[in-house]
């Protein structure tokens, strides 16, 4: 497996409120899109990758034999604990919370949690597809007809959320396994990125090269080139 990360401002905002985490050797990568402004956004983010990374990492060397699914929504409902505590504990962080989109790569067997509206993708075959499904206003309005997907990729609605990490004492955990075979590439970026280019854009640059590190960086300027208007984060993978 060959990986490759980044993490940008982008054009507009002045503060990064997104944070990632890569850990190939737990097999865990994930990224997170705060939200609540100024301090707070990133530091939801922030703290919750480090207590997903922690559990898992706790986990997994006390030699405990627990599946994927069940590491992934432990540690993520943890990490909303810690969020919503923090939260409530401190006047500068009240109503702070962020995405959560994480996946765990085990032999041939991708586990993929999300909450919110950080995607996850696959390439397999030149042909594009989601692993998760938003938690947000206008993926309620596709499910139920009322738009088309075209229509919610410029909804003027389309950063509301219907779910996220931090914003109460619980949190519902999306949760999906797949099989992974040589050759795929898989992507996990928040809405800087998915918000602003197309997904067939995204599988068509994602098979543009070889190399992970010359794929991100196309994708960034891609985005940056669409308009985008907010932080741009993602991990790239490529399966040998």
């Amino acid at each position: 497996m060959r990986w490759s990360q980044i993490t940008e401002c982008g054009p507009v905002r002045r503060r990064n409120e997104d944070w990632v985490c890569a850990c190939p050797d737990l097999g865990l990568f994930a990224v997170a899109d705060g939200m609540g402004g100024h301090r707070a956004g990133n530091v939801a983010s922030k703290l919750a990758l480090d207590v997903l990374e922690e559990y898992i990492r706790n986990s997994a060397g006390a030699g405990q034999l627990i599946q994927a699914r069940t590491l992934l929504s432990e540690g993520i409902l943890r990490a909303n604990e810690a969020v919503y505590r923090a939260a409530s504990e401190s006047e500068e962080l009240q109503g702070m919370g962020s995405t959560l989109n994480a996946c765990l790569l085990l032999e041939n067997t991708l586990t993929v949690a999300n909450v919110g509206d950080s995607r996850a993708l696959l390439l397999r075959n030149n042909k594009i597809s989601k692993l998760t499904s938003d938690h947000s206003l206008v993926q309620e309005l596709v499910d139920g007809g009322g738009i088309t997907e075209e229509e919610a990729f410029n909804h003027p609605r389309r950063n509301v959320l219907t779910r996220a990490l931090g914003i109460g004492p619980r949190v519902e955990v999306d949760l999906f396994e797949y099989n992974i075979v040589k050759g795929d590439r898989l992507l996990l970026c928040t809405d800087g990125l998915c918000g602003f280019v197309p997904e067939q854009r995204l599988g068509e640059l994602m098979s543009s090269a070889n190399d992970p590190d010359t794929v991100v960086h196309r994708l960034l300027q891609e985005a940056i080139a669409s308009g985008s208007n907010d932080n741009i984060t993602m991990i790239f993978l490529v399966v040998d």
